[in-house]
Formats: structure tokens, sequence, C-alpha cells
């Protein structure tokens, strides 16, 4: 027969290791599980080459906002592999149904995108997470007016992407500080007056409670009628206000159309026309022109587009004659003056500007004979013509096209009766030196009139030109 202590001893153990399986499994479900941390891609900032540098430092300051919040980040590079190897080209890489696709293959539970224009001096930065779904998380717009992304701007937007995927990494935030509570002000001791009598060598009630002290007068010493004044007043330092900032005024862009111009230099002519025939070979002169836009001074919507322009241009050294004949000397001189208006579509490719000229002008070849012959013509005209300019190289080349209409040609000299007439023009201008101008072009004027003598003719100016001049942008 068994002992009675042993019968028992084998249910007592038993209790005492159940119980602390309990204990332990009770411990266990207390204890947080932690949660896995969230994926995502963060894709390169796409822009025009100037904004390169400012969506390369606001894709960095996301980049590292995500990873101290906890976030696992895949490179972009191994996106773009694994989307070719699943026949995604990169173009199509960050559309909405690509990401679907890629964050099922590789668990990613968001994309950020971003793209960076720039309009007039400030950047601005689109920034756009999409989630798992392809679907649109979060997207802000940032106005930068310097060419950095701020680090305070990076955490604000990673903490709003891990709050829509539902509260970021899992990890709890640490628990902010706790300051200390200052401690209570102590009140000063008073002293004790040392002083006696009149003569009053003491302290006096200065450093005694408000409403212990005796009422004084301002400049009453409290210690005797030789201590040192104390008013028992509290002076408060003056706050210095802010200076007022001063606006500064905005350069306007002018797209493919520098604000000012003024350029000089040499151009070669040819003519053709009237009847008898008047042909020339190619012969120099000198062109002298320029322009200016009011928005080089003013800062008003509509204003800044008005303009005015000019231009000169005389034959150096010209000679009419007849074939084994005399020779004459000539001189042809042209000139005109006009207004401008300027349409500029600035964020466009190519930057075009639209230019709209009216004005009049004068062309006239003079022949120095009293030959019969030899015919001086004259003509002036108003004119309105369309000028295209287009930024073939940002901001070093340009091309230019123009064609224009001449209303009512009058002419003037040897010629009698009026007419019509057209004009076109083309060139390439070069801005080096971020000033300097070079420009080379043709321009070719007919005019076709009815004279009283030679009846309906027509006479046709070609010229070449190139100029070194000045502009302003």
């Amino acid at each position: 027969m068994e002992s009675p202590n042993r019968i028992g001893a084998a249910p007592r153990k038993t209790f005492w290791f159940l119980s602390s399986l309990a204990v332990f499994a009770l411990v266990l479900t207390a204890i947080p599980e932690k949660s896995q941390a969230q994926t995502m891609v963060v894709a390169n900032f796409s822009g025009k080459r100037r904004t390169k540098r400012v969506g390369r430092a606001a894709r960095s300051a996301i980049v590292k906002a995500l990873s101290n919040q906890g976030v696992s980040l895949v490179s972009y590079k191994q996106y773009l592999r694994k989307a070719k190897r699943s026949r995604i080209s990169a173009r199509r890489a960050l559309r909405s149904r690509s990401i679907r696709k890629m964050a099922q293959k590789m668990n990613l539970d968001a994309v950020v995108t971003g793209s960076v224009r720039k309009r007039g001096r400030r950047y601005i930065v689109t920034v756009i997470a999409y989630g798992a779904d392809g679907g649109r998380l979060v997207k802000k717009n940032y106005r930068l007016k310097r060419a950095r992304f701020p680090s305070s701007v990076a955490n604000k937007f990673a903490g709003m992407v891990t709050d829509k995927l539902g509260g970021g990494s899992g990890m709890e935030p640490e628990p902010p500080p706790v300051e200390p509570e200052p401690p209570p002000p102590v009140e000063p001791e008073p002293e004790v007056a040392t002083g006696t009598g009149d003569t009053g060598t003491g302290s006096g009630d200065a450093f005694l409670p408000p409403w212990a002290r005796t009422d004084k007068k301002e400049g009453d010493t409290g210690a005797g009628e030789t201590g040192t004044a104390d008013t028992g007043a509290t002076t408060t330092p003056e706050v210095a206000k802010p200076a007022p900032r001063l606006k500064r005024r905005r350069r306007f862009k002018a797209g493919a159309v520098p604000e000012i111009l003024i350029s000089a230099g040499m151009s070669m002519h040819k003519r053709e026309g009237l009847s008898p025939r008047h042909d020339s070979g190619i012969f120099p002169g000198i062109r002298v022109d320029g322009r200016f836009f009011l928005g080089a001074f003013l800062d008003t919507t509509v204003v800044k587009d008005i303009g005015f322009g000019g231009m000169f241009d005389m034959s150096l050294g010209l000679q009419y004659g007849i074939p084994g004949g005399d020779t004459w000397d000539s001189t042809q001189m042209q000139w005109a003056g006009e207004l401008l208006y300027r349409l500029a579509l600035n964020d466009v490719p190519l930057q075009p500007a639209f230019m709209i000229r009216v004005g009049y002008g004068s062309t006239s070849c003079t022949i120095d004979t009293t030959e019969t012959l030899a015919v001086s013509a004259g003509y002036t005209y108003p004119y309105a013509a369309l000028d295209i300019y287009l930024m073939l190289y940002k901001p070093v080349l340009r091309f230019n096209v123009s064609g224009g209409y001449l209303f009512i040609v009058s002419a003037a000299e040897d010629l009698s009766g009026d007419g019509s007439g057209f004009t076109v023009r083309a060139g390439f201008d070069l801005d080096l030196f971020k000033n300097l101008h070079i420009g080379l072009g043709w321009e070719m004027f007919q005019f076709t009139i009815d004279d009283d003598t030679l009846g309906e003719t027509s006479d046709m100016y070609h010229g070449f030109f190139g100029r070194i001049g000045w502009n302003f942008k």
C-alpha cells in the first residue's frame, strides 16, 4: 500500500506546471506584435534640365524622411528592371495599372513619384504617392523660392503617406521628454536699513513687498535724504518690430524674345525689278536696329508686352550704269519705325513667342544722273507683320520667321502712282555670355505699283545681314 504523502505529490506538481504555462501564454499575448515595415519605391523626379538639381534634392529628402519613419525602400532601378521583365516599358512603369501590377509582384505598399517645373523664379514640386491598388493616396504641390527641398516638408509628406497606409511602421514613437517644472520664484529677504537719522546710509525699503512700501514720488530715495533713488517700478523692454519686407520686382520671362535688343552690323543687298530692268549685283551696307518692351521697366500684366522698334540700313559704294557705258553713284536706303505687341508662351516646348509689328517704313534707291533710262525709285508704306520666335537651344539659339503685308505703297522719286507689297524675313539669333547678341538673317521686300509712265511694274529688294549687339532678357 502506497504512502498517503506520495498520493498527493503528483497532482500538486501538475497544478504548478499548468499554472506556469497559463501565465507564460498570457504574457506572450500581452506583448504587442511588431507589424511588418511598409515597403515603398521612390521614383526619380521628372523635369527639364534646369530643374534636375531640385528634383534630385526633393527625392533625397523624401527618401530620408521615409527611412526615418521605418519604411523599407526598394531602389527605383530594381523596380524598372522587374517592370521590364514584366514587359512594362520605363515610360509606362508609373501609370496606375502598371503600379498595381508591380505592387502585387514586389509586395509594395506605395510608389512615390514627383515632378519639378519652374515658374518665374519659383520651383513648383509636385509629389504624388500611389497605393498598392494604383489609386492616388496623397498629392501635394510645393512652391519653393530656392533650389532646395526642406527636410521639414519631406517629413510632413512622409507622415501623411504612412498615415494613409495605416499608421506607419508599427514602431511606437518615443515619448517626448518631460520638462521639469521650474522652481517657484524665491522672493528676496528684505534688508534691514543701516542708516540712522537724517543722513540715511542704508538701503531703505527697496526690497520690501509693494504693500509694505511707503508711498514715494519718483526720485525719492527711501534711505534718507542722501540715498539712492528707487521708484519701485519695473521697466518692460520694447520689442523691436521687424522691418517691412520689400516687395521684389519680378522679372518677366520673355520666352524666345528678349526685353531689349540693340544691334549693329553689316548687310549685303541685291535688287531686281522695274522696266527697263534695274538689276544690281551684291553690294554692301550698314545696318542698325533695336527694340524694347515696357516689361523691362514696368510690372503690369498687359503693358509689359507692348514695345517699340526701329531699323535703318544704307548702302555703301553702290553704282549703277549702262553695260559698256558710264556709271553713276547711287544710294539705297531703308528705314522703319514700329509698334510691337508680344505674346510669349513660356511653359511649352521651344518657348514660342508671337510678335505683332505695326509700323511705317520707306525704301528708296536714288541714282545720281540725268539719264532718262536710269530711274530713281522710292516707296513709303504702312505695314503689319507677324513674327514667330522659337527657342531651339535654350538659352543660346533662337530661330525666327516673319511675314508682313505693305498696305498702301506710295511711289516717289521718278515714279508715281501707288500699289501694294509684301515682306518676308527669317534668321537665327545666338546669345552668348547672357547679354551678347549675334544675329544672321535674310529679308525680302517686293513692291507692285501702277506707274503713270511704266505701267504696272514690280521692284524687289533682297537683304542679307549679320549683326552684333546687346540684349537683356
